[in-house]
């Protein structure tokens, strides 16, 4: 492959609800534009794009894949992103390196939960975007009819650069509105038809405005001449594109390939180069900065993606933001602070890797061999402080507690988990000490059982999992008192020690206070420390259900002492009998964690998920309509939320999704307090 320079490249991240074909799309461009021979098939398990054993056995793409197609002296790299929602973490790491994204959208199903979510990563980090409507030759596909829902749920600054034609409701070719050239269903060059003139000069004239909004010398050429020339067009188009206040809109069949040519051809025109790319935000140690794409300045690179290869082993993808490299070069992470060797680089396309001797700006390539980095790192020249502004990936929404099935592994699996999550930043693997156990965060059960077969395969280690326990807090609602004597005689020294407690609740939030206000040496200054630590460690293990006390007040306010047989152990002991006996005649309560959920539903699925979430005594906050879906906003206990991404596939037809954030704790309710109480009591015994 010939070196481009950085004005002849284009990235463009594919992204869409699942299963509207857009690796098929992906594959038909590589076909398209003379990459490959023979188009590839996902339901064959011979795609490009899907081409682990992993994609191939589920028929989805589970990570981001790339290919490359060489078309009108242009490299064009194509990012083929996961539709699934448990893997949205790839998705949203290839719009944030991309110059463009293409929207791939069903001609059959128009706007769906999966549309709207990937739409609003892009429009979140401002990028291009171009429309592909997919499957245009289906019987009850209707073009006209997801243009209007494209209008209606996206944005109503569309216009389609192509459309399809349909003859008695058989698909018979696709029109380019700017040249007037057709296709049949097989491909090929055929006249315009009769029938779509009128429809193609109304659009025409849609994409020539368009066009000449964005530009006052456009708009008086427009005024003189009632029309642009394909110069002038491609300027508008171009600037309206890059402002994202114009969505251009392609259409055509994946299988078999139809309208691809067209949509070769605007990439380049309508998508901005990596230099024309806005500045990106970064830190250079001490100041927030902007780096603005330059290819002469300091070589500076995202990492975006990780994965392990069958032949190269662990590998990292980034996009050159800045600068140029060539040959071996020695860099700095400079996220980590550590040096790395940069010597083994690759293009990448499908499964196949190609040498590459040099990257400059706005390059895509693959990186084999080194040590210490992993997805969100940035790399620099040797001495850079700089550091990009990280990705920002969505929170896991399931979770478990994980053990490996045979003891003596726990290291092994640890290890191995821990590497997975530097790759994939939406794996969390946490060691939590409050429940006990270990836990394991994902985007959804698919995320997590993928990550675990990873696992397997990598270490060996076979894990089971289960639900995890609930961090559970406890506190009180009054003030109480009381005092306790811990008098021990067994021959020799004794052990002695007595203390009278205060306790007093504090606003949610506040933790932990101490105090004494032992007058007259009651108990000498040098036991207080014990006091206070017989309170802490008794707060470790609240008397109502073994869980953390929080947001208490103790004062010590007197006791007494035995001038030999006292000790800090004795008041240690002394003071966590009196607090569990204090804290039992304070209005002990529980407190449980409460949950922020929003959740995406077609509409005709709401009132069947409001149910459930009521069922899990979850509290409607609000309802917000996004076109024909809505956004319940609900608050729930942690404790039911468990397995929800299955139970809401379930309820949805796999069309709902849902994101979350903690809100706080709050109080149980009695009738369950009573039930965690009576659980916790046999459990201990």
């Amino acid at each position: 492959m010939k070196n481009y320079n950085s004005d002849k490249l284009r990235t463009i991240a594919v992204i869409g609800h699942a299963s509207v074909g857009k690796t098929s799309l992906c594959d038909s461009l590589l076909l398209k534009g003379g990459t490959v021979e023979r188009l590839g098939s996902v339901d064959n398990g011979t795609s490009q794009f899907d081409y682990t054993d992993e994609s191939r056995d589920r028929k989805h793409s589970l990570s981001s894949s790339m290919g490359i197609v060489e078309h009108d002296g242009y490299k064009i790299n194509i990012m083929d992103t996961p539709g699934l929602t448990d893997f949205h973490g790839a998705t949203i790491g290839s719009v944030i390196v991309s110059d463009g994204v293409l929207l791939v959208i069903d001609g059959s199903d128009g706007v769906e939960v999966g549309t709207l979510k990937t739409w609003d990563f892009a429009a979140g980090n401002d990028k291009p975007l171009m429309i592909w409507v997919n499957r245009v030759d289906r019987d009850n596909a209707d073009f006209k009819r997801v243009l209007e829902d494209i209008k209606k749920h996206l944005n109503k600054s569309v216009v389609p650069v192509t459309f399809p034609v349909k003859d008695n409701g058989v698909f018979t070719a696709v029109v380019n509105v700017l040249t007037g050239k057709a296709v049949d269903s097989e491909g090929k060059e055929i006249p315009l038809p009769d029938s779509v003139k009128d429809d193609t000069e109304m659009y025409r004239m849609q994409l020539v405005e368009t066009a000449a909004e964005t530009d006052e010398k456009l708009m008086e050429s427009f005024f003189e001449n009632d029309t642009l020339s394909e110069e002038e067009m491609n300027t508008g188009l171009k600037k309206a594109i890059a402002t994202r206040s114009f969505f251009p809109i392609f259409s055509g069949l994946a299988i078999p390939p139809v309208g691809q040519e067209f949509l070769l051809d605007s990439i380049p025109v309508f998508i901005p180069s990596p230099l024309e790319a806005p500045s990106i935000p970064a830190n250079d140690g001490k100041n927030d900065i902007e780096i603005t794409p330059d290819p002469s300045g300091p070589f500076i690179a995202r990492v975006f993606n990780c994965k392990v290869d069958t032949h190269m082993g662990e590998i990292v993808f980034v996009r050159v933001q800045n600068g140029s490299i060539e040959g071996t070069t020695d860099v700095s992470n400079t996220t980590k602070n550590v040096s790395e060797r940069l010597g083994n680089y690759y293009f990448i396309s499908g499964g196949d890797r190609i040498n590459a001797d040099k990257l400059v700006t706005g390059d895509i390539a693959a990186v084999a061999k080194l040590k210490n980095t992993s997805t969100n790192d940035t790399l620099g020249p040797k001495g850079s402080n700089i550091i990009l502004k990280p990705i920002v990936f969505p929170e896991p929404v399931y979770r478990v507690a994980i053990a490996p099935k045979d003891r003596g592994h726990e290291d092994k699996m640890g290890s191995g988990l821990s590497l997975l999550a530097a790759q994939d930043p939406t794996l969390i693997l946490r060691n939590e000490g409050e429940i006990g156990q270990t836990t394991l965060s994902g985007m959804g059960e698919l995320h997590l059982k993928v990550m675990l077969s990873r696992l397997k395969d990598s270490t060996g280690v076979e894990t089971e999992t289960f639900k995890p326990r609930i961090a559970y807090h406890e506190t009180i609602t009054r003030k109480a008192e009381g005092s306790y004597k811990h008098k021990k005689q067994t021959g020799g020294r004794g052990q002695y020690g007595h203390v009278f407690i205060r306790l007093e609740p504090l606003p949610r939030g506040e933790g932990f206070v101490f105090e004494s206000k032992v007058v007259g040496g009651n108990v000498p200054t040098n036991f207080i420390p014990a006091v206070e630590k017989g309170i802490v460690e008794a707060m470790k293990n609240g008397p109502i259900s073994k869980s953390k006390v929080v947001d208490i007040k103790a004062v010590v306010y007197d006791g007494s002492y035995h001038p030999v047989d006292s000790s800090d152990m004795a008041f240690k002991l002394a003071s966590r009998k009196c607090f569990r006996n204090v804290m039992l005649d304070a209005g002990p309560s529980l407190l449980e964690p409460i949950v922020n959920l929003e959740v995406t539903v077609p509409d005709e699925f709401m009132g069947d998920v409001m149910s459930d979430l009521t069922s899990r005594r979850g509290r409607i906050q609000g309802i917000e309509a996004e076109g024909a879906f809505q956004l319940i906003k609900a608050s729930i206990p942690e404790a039911e939320l468990f397995q929800y991404t299955s139970t809401l596939k379930s309820l949805t037809q796999a069309r709902g999704s849902f994101s979350q954030s903690f809100e706080g704790y709050k109080p149980v309710p009695r009738d369950i307090q009573k039930k965690i109480m009576a659980a916790a009591e046999e459990e201990e015994e």
